[in-house]
């Protein structure tokens, strides 16, 4: 049995989360700048607002601030927790991580390394990082598949191509 569901900010609508709840599922959601104007209403409440939470010296990063609020979503009954990590690195950039959730208790760090993991265990990870899928240029189920075979190809050619042709190159000669 699933718990709890996480995904990107294209299931961030009320069609999604209500599927969810209907299935008695939680979701976390990340959240990005969109039209949904119940979501830009909270997330504007939430700048105005004391960070619930810091963390000083979090894996990896400066600090980390936590703001959250409870909001109602157009078009969903029950109402909705949305979180802002504000993550403050070590080289002082800044970078934001919001997330829309129907877990109203869990806690603050858990929903944190939750959301963080995500990335890690997503499945194209590698073709969105490496191969320039960060954004699908076309949307027919045949073209989309098209293209990934073809990336896929041109993955295995260059593999292929480094392991027979340059494999002398990276071997460690003593």
């Amino acid at each position: 049995m699933i718990d709890v569901v996480v995904y990107d900010a294209l299931a961030c609508n009320s069609i999604w989360i209500n599927h969810c709840k209907s299935l008695d599922i939680d979701a976390i959601i990340r959240a990005k700048n969109n039209n949904n104007n119940s979501l830009r209403l909270a997330r504007k409440m939430v700048n105005k607002t004391d960070a619930v939470e810091v963390w000083e010296g979090e894996k990896g990063f400066e600090k980390v601030e936590v703001y959250e609020s409870t909001f109602t979503m157009d078009n969903v009954a029950q109402p909705l927790r949305f979180v802002k990590f504000a993550i403050k690195h070590k080289d002082k950039k800044r970078t934001p991580i919001m997330i829309v959730t129907t877990c109203m208790d869990m806690a603050l760090k858990t929903l944190f390394k939750i959301i963080r993991a995500r990335w890690d265990i997503e499945n194209f990870n590698n073709l969105k990082t490496e191969c320039g899928l960060e954004h699908c240029f076309v949307h027919g189920g045949n073209a989309v598949e098209a293209v990934l075979y073809l990336i896929f190809i041109a993955s295995n050619i260059m593999q292929l191509f480094l392991v027979r042709r340059l494999r002398n190159q990276f071997t460690v000669h003593s």
